[in-house]
């Protein structure tokens, strides 16, 4: 019901076990309004109309924890995660107890704090009842016992719990089924019964039980440290093949993980997205599920679900699932949040989040390896290049002074090289005739002879020479001036030896 706030007003049953076995483990209130009990079989639920159907989900139920659990470190970092939930004390966790002490200087009142876990609650998709007591095990009662927020004031806790029916106490199945024959309904009425008596009958639990109903039992708290990771799943009730229904639930996968990275104060630098795809959707047999893994590596820190699924949009389009999605994944690696100073007199830049989703378009467009920033590759390889993606760097990073250099001569590539014919006179370059132009070589230097790769299928070999010759106009660059056939200048011509031919590399500025 958090991943689906459309089954909040309904009446809804979650069921695990395969058939003929299939039980009811969990019922919302509409539904225990109508009859339905846990431990029920699936027949005997459907005798009820107007029920909503789910299958037990152990993973969303994990994250759903994990989700409360940075509600409550929002307001303090002494956290306890309780489990209660009868037989099954292991599995249902649904209670969380914090120490509020000393934060009442920074976040007021009593109320004002279960007020402000109210709302961190409400914004990852919970309904809590929140209770403040002065130990722990009163707060869990009341917070199981009574609706919304309620305050106990110290020494007031046996008589504010004593109104409480016993079954809002973590009993066993034959705990309760001996109270009932005892005739006792409430916790006031289990806290007045001879303590000698009840440990008789019921043991040391017995004894633990009724200091309960009392709000007496005072124990220490065991805090649980934070988790780093941040991670949302779903289960979905039927295969998805097209996209814009699973956008619809990787939205709402993205505003619960965005939301929990602002209640720590943190951004994500890296969204992995698993989808668990449909078994034998080709026809072969499987023992696994098949899985679609998508990572999008982030330039900047970023916490908009918005920009997030446009990126997952446009990384899905290009590289789509080859089968019905039946379950979604979405982790998100923490990092702190960029932060930046703005000058007054500086021109506002693009966004990077603006620039991210525009590259992401032309990627989809030209193809992965062909936007990005240009990145040289440790080889002798002239222009021997890779394409990474852009990556802003920190404003923190502390700039390396510039040097003062004398100005040196730079090469002015030419992409691609220009094809030549090249004349020789005493296997020295004469002539060159390169893009309807003949020039005469006035000077030269070389040849430089480089080669690599011979082990590989992109072995490279070549003689270099720079000339200086009239300058040449390709067809690209037009100069209207007169004297530009008496201009000279300095080139960087090359021979390919695999190919014998002649190439114009570029020209010095």
């Amino acid at each position: 019901m958090r991943l689906e706030p459309e089954l909040r007003d309904k009446a809804v049953v979650v069921l695990e076990g395969a058939p003929p076995l299939t039980k009811v483990c969990a019922a919302n209130a509409r539904a225990r309004e109508l009859g339905v009990e846990r431990g029920m079989t699936k027949v005997q639920a459907e005798a009820f109309s107007g029920l909503a159907w789910r299958w037990r989900s152990r993973a969303q139920e994990a994250t759903a924890l994990t989700a409360l659990l940075d509600c409550a470190w929002t307001i303090s970092p002494r956290v306890e995660s309780k489990r209660h939930g009868g037989d099954d004390t292991e599995e249902l966790r649904d209670t969380l107890v914090l120490d509020i002490a000393g934060c009442e200087k920074l976040l007021g009142a009593p109320e004002k704090i279960a007020a402000a876990l109210q709302r961190a609650a409400a914004d990852v998709g919970f309904a809590a009842n929140v209770a403040v007591a002065a130990n722990a095990e009163a707060a869990v009662c009341a917070a199981r016992g009574f609706s919304g927020q309620t305050i106990i004031p110290p020494g007031e806790e046996s008589r504010k719990l004593g109104t409480l029916p016993v079954t809002s106490l973590p009993f066993t199945a034959e705990m309760f089924e001996t109270l009932e024959r005892w005739g006792i309904r409430t916790c006031a009425e289990f806290a007045a019964l001879p303590e000698i008596a009840v440990i008789e009958r019921f043991g040391q639990d017995g004894r633990r039980w009724q200091r309960l109903a009392q709000g007496a039992d005072a124990r220490p708290l065991l805090a649980k440290e934070p988790e780093p990771t941040f991670e949302e799943c779903m289960e979905l009730e039927f295969p998805v093949e097209l996209l814009d229904p699973l956008l619809f639930v990787l939205n709402r996968l993205l505003e619960q993980v965005c939301v929990r990275l602002r209640m720590h104060i943190l951004a994500t630098s890296e969204i992995q997205v698993t989808l668990t795809l449909q078994k034998n959707a080709g026809g072969a047999k499987e023992p696994e599920a098949p899985v679609h893994v998508r990572t999008l590596r982030l330039p900047v820190p970023a916490r908009e679900s918005q920009f997030l699924l446009k990126l997952l949009k446009l990384d899905l389009e290009a590289h789509p699932p080859n089968a019905p999605v039946t379950a979604v994944r979405v982790v998100a690696v923490p990092t702190r949040p960029r932060t930046r100073q703005l000058g007054l007199y500086l021109p506002l830049s693009p966004e990077p989040e603006k620039l991210e989703v525009t590259l992401a378009r032309l990627r989809g467009t030209v193809g992965e390896g062909r936007v990005g920033a240009p990145v040289l590759l440790d080889t002798h390889r002239p222009s021997a290049f890779r394409q990474d993606e852009f990556v802003l760097p920190e404003s923190n990073e502390k700039k390396v002074a510039a040097t003062h250099r004398p100005p040196a001569a730079a090469l002015r590539m030419y992409r691609p090289p220009l094809p030549a014919t090249v004349e020789l006179y005493k296997a020295k370059p004469a002539r060159i005739v390169c893009d309807g132009a003949q020039r005469r070589v006035l000077a030269h230097a070389g040849p430089w002879r480089t080669k690599g790769d011979w082990w590989a299928e992109t072995v490279w070999s070549r003689d270099e020479w720079d000339v200086l010759l009239h300058a040449l106009r390709p067809k690209y660059q037009k100069d209207l001036r007169q004297d530009a056939e008496e201009e000279t200048a300095l080139y960087r011509i090359y021979r390919d030896l695999r190919s014998r031919r002649w190439f114009v590399e570029g020209i010095y500025d």
